[in-house]
C-alpha cells in the first residue's frame, strides 16, 4: 500500500489504488485514511500526511536532487514558502497526486495558481506538469504566453463528467478491468462508481470554495 501511494501519479497507480481500496484487509491498516484520500482523488494537504510520514522507512523519504528548471519567468508571483521542487520522495508523490487531482477539478489553471496548490513556485509547477504530460501521466497543454495549463476535456468527461482520479484515463487495460467488474459484480461496480462520484463532487465543491475564499482574502 505504501509503495502504491508513493508511486508516480498516473493511470497505472490509479488501478493499483482501486484494487487495494476494495480489499477488505486494508481497512484495519493505519494508512487506510491516506489510501482512501488518494484513491478518491482528494487534494491532499500537508497535515493529512503527517501520520503516514511517520510510518515510512528512510529510503522512502530519500532526498531528491535539485532539478534544473525552465519557465521561471512567472516565479516572481510565487507565494511565500513556495518550494523550487519536491524535496523528497513523499513530497513528489503528494505533489504529483495533487496535480492529477487538479486536472479532474479544473478545466484550466494558471501556473501561479497551480503553484499555490502544490506549494511550488509557478516555474516549478509548470515543469512538473510538463514532465507528467511528456510521460503520458497527465493530459493537457501548456500555454507559456499566458502562463496557463489547460487540461484535456475528454478526460474530465469520463464517467458522465465525474472527476474520478481512480479511472484509468482512457487506458485499454482499465477499460477491460471495468468491463470485467460489470460482468462479475455489476452491483458492486455501480456502487463503487457512485461513491467515487459523490465523494469527488463534494471535494470539487470544497476546493472551489477554498479557492474563492483565498482569492477574496
Amino acid at each position: 500500500m505504501t509503495c502504491a501511494i508513493l508511486a508516480p501519479a498516473g493511470p497505472q497507480r490509479s488501478r493499483v489504488l482501486a484494487t487495494l481500496h476494495r480489499d477488505e484487509r486494508t481497512e484495519s491498516l493505519e494508512t487506510r485514511q491516506i489510501l482512501s484520500a488518494t484513491f478518491l482523488g482528494h487534494i491532499i494537504r500537508r497535515a493529512q500526511i503527517e501520520g503516514f510520514e511517520k510510518t515510512l522507512k528512510p529510503h522512502q523519504l530519500a532526498k531528491l536532487p535539485p532539478v534544473a528548471r525552465r519557465g521561471q519567468g512567472a516565479d516572481e508571483e510565487a507565494s511565500p514558502g513556495a518550494k523550487l521542487g519536491p524535496e523528497n520522495v513523499l513530497d513528489r508523490a503528494v505533489m504529483e497526486h495533487n496535480l492529477l487531482s487538479a486536472s479532474k477539478l479544473y478545466s484550466n489553471i494558471t501556473f501561479s495558481g497551480l503553484g499555490v496548490l502544490l506549494s511550488l513556485t509557478p516555474g516549478a509547477a509548470e515543469q512538473m506538469a510538463r514532465t507528467m504530460i511528456q510521460q503520458g501521466r497527465l493530459r493537457g497543454t501548456l500555454d507559456q504566453v499566458h502562463n496557463v495549463i489547460t487540461f484535456d476535456q475528454a478526460e474530465r468527461d469520463t464517467e458522465a463528467g465525474s472527476s474520478n482520479v481512480a479511472a484509468a484515463a482512457g487506458a485499454a487495460a482499465a477499460d477491460e478491468q471495468a468491463e470485467e467488474e460489470l460482468v462479475n459484480a455489476p452491483e458492486t461496480a455501480r456502487w463503487d462508481r457512485s461513491i467515487r462520484q459523490a465523494a469527488q463532487a463534494v471535494e470539487s465543491i470544497a476546493t472551489r470554495i477554498e479557492a474563492l475564499v483565498a482569492a477574496s482574502a
